[in-house]
This record gives structure tokens, C-alpha cells and sequence, in this order.
């Protein structure tokens, strides 16, 4: 078992973020209804800060090359198994999209906190984890009432 580097784990959420941006400026593209726009714009957003705030913990000097380096128990392999989501298309219903969007934030949450139990990680970067946790059961619960419109 090779285990990865604080800063693989800090690169794989930068791409799971920017992945999670580019699905939503995609998703807002493919539909007609404003106020779905509007939610998806806001969550292209702030996904833009998630990334923006684990990039820093790199290229800030929040952390050191040490802390950096440091080898964590996880597979590399056992990421893969998350937020893997169903591509959108045109055509797709703003309620499909959304739908699509809740398990793409529920699997991102998991992810978060599985990063959360590492018993190696830095408390700075544990705190970093932890933030993006809640933001993503924001991301769900925000996603959630906007689907209850559609019902």
C-alpha cells in the first residue's frame, strides 16, 4: 500500500472542486429556467473559492515542505470511488441536472469527511477539510430545496 502526500490529497480536491465548477457553468448553460440559473451560478462560485482555498495551503506557505511530503494512509486507487457523477447533456431538465448535482455534493461531503479521519493529517489542514465538509452540506441543502420546487 503507497501512501499519498498531504499535498496529493490537497491536488485531488483541487480537481474534484474545479471538476465540480466546471460541471455547474456547463449546467447553467444547458437550461432555461432562471432561478435553477441562478443557484447554479452561485455554486459555480463558490466552488471557485473551495479551490482558490486549498491552492493557498500550496502556494501560500501555509504549510511546509515537510507537512507537504508527509505520506498518509490512503490508497490512491480508493479515490477513485468518489463524486464519479452522470455527465449532463442538452436536453436535460433542470430538475435532471439538479439531481445530478445533489449526489455529485452528497459524494463530495464523503469524501471530505473520510479525509477528515486520517490520523496523520495536520490540524490545519484538518480544519481546511472540515470547512469544505459544511460547505458541501450547504451545496446539498441548497440543491435539496431547489428540487423540492420541482415536485
Amino acid at each position: 500500500m503507497r501512501g499519498l502526500s498531504l499535498k496529493e490529497i490537497i491536488e485531488f480536491s483541487e480537481k474534484i472542486e474545479l471538476e465540480s465548477y466546471e460541471f455547474y457553468s456547463k449546467a447553467k448553460e444547458l437550461i432555461d429556467e432562471e432561478e435553477t440559473k441562478l443557484l447554479l451560478n452561485l455554486l459555480a462560485d463558490e466552488e471557485t473559492g473551495h479551490y482558490n482555498h486549498l491552492r493557498s495551503l500550496i502556494n501560500k506557505g501555509n504549510l511546509t515542505a515537510d507537512e507537504l511530503d508527509a505520506k498518509l494512509l490512503l490508497k490512491e486507487e480508493s479515490l477513485s470511488q468518489f463524486v464519479n457523477t452522470d455527465k449532463i447533456e442538452k436536453g436535460f431538465s433542470g430538475k435532471q441536472i439538479l439531481e445530478i448535482a445533489l449526489d455529485r455534493e452528497k459524494k463530495t461531503e464523503q469524501l471530505y469527511a473520510m479525509f477528515m479521519t486520517l490520523t496523520d493529517i495536520n490540524v490545519k489542514v484538518l480544519k481546511i477539510f472540515t470547512d469544505l465538509r459544511n460547505q458541501e452540506k450547504g451545496h446539498v441543502s441548497k440543491i435539496a430545496t431547489r428540487l423540492k420546487k420541482h415536485n
